[in-house]
C-alpha cells in the first residue's frame, strides 16, 4: 500500500512481532532482542495504540506472586537480613526490564510516517514525547522503521486481527 493513501483504518487491529533487527552503518545486522523476540503492538479506531516487546528467553524473578506483590513494601532490615536475595533480585529486575520494552499512547498517519505520542512508557524518558516510524503496509504485513544512534531498526508485524 502506498504510503500516500494510507488512512488509520489500514492500521486499525492487533499485530504481532515477526522479526526485529537493527542494521549499522556498516550494514552489520544485529538482533536487540534475540533472534526470537515476543510482541504486539495494537491500533485502536480510537487513534490509540500499544507496543510491547521482549526477548522470548528472559529470567524469572524467581519469587512468588507474594513476594513480588510485597517488594514495595520491604522495609531496610529485610533489605539488610536478606541481601544476598535482594542483590540476585535486583539483578533479575534489571535483567528483565532491560529485555523488555513497552509504551503507549495516542497515534497518528502523516505522509510516509506514523507518529506515537507516548503517553506510558517502561523508559520515563519516553513519556510526552513523539515517537516517528516510517512504514511500509501490505494487507497483513506492517514494517516499521526507526533509526537512533547510527543504527536503523527494522520491526516486522504480521496482523492477527
Amino acid at each position: 500500500m502506498t504510503p500516500s493513501i494510507v488512512s488509520k483504518d489500514a492500521f486499525v487491529g492487533t499485530w504481532k512481532l515477526a522479526e526485529l533487527k537493527s542494521v549499522d552503518k556498516e550494514q552489520k545486522i544485529s538482533y536487540p532482542y534475540g533472534k526470537n523476540p515476543v510482541g504486539h503492538i495494537i491500533y485502536t479506531k480510537e487513534g490509540y495504540m500499544s507496543a510491547s516487546i521482549m526477548m522470548s528467553n528472559r529470567l524469572n524473578l524467581g519469587l512468588s506472586m507474594e513476594e513480588i506483590q510485597n517488594l514495595r513494601n520491604v522495609s531496610k532490615l529485610q533489605l539488610i537480613t536478606n541481601i544476598l536475595k535482594y542483590i540476585k533480585v535486583t539483578f533479575r529486575y534489571f535483567m528483565a526490564a532491560r529485555n523488555y520494552i513497552s509504551y503507549s499512547g495516542k497515534y497518528e498517519i502523516r505522509d510516509n510516517k506514523v507518529i506515537h505520542h507516548v503517553e506510558v512508557s517502561l523508559i520515563p524518558d519516553w513519556t510526552g514525547i513523539d515517537l516517528e516510524r516510517n512504514f511500509e503496509l501490505s494487507e497483513d504485513i506492517l514494517v516499521l522503521t526507526a533509526s537512533s544512534v547510527g543504527n536503523t531498526f527494522y520491526l516486522t508485524w504480521q496482523r492477527v486481527s
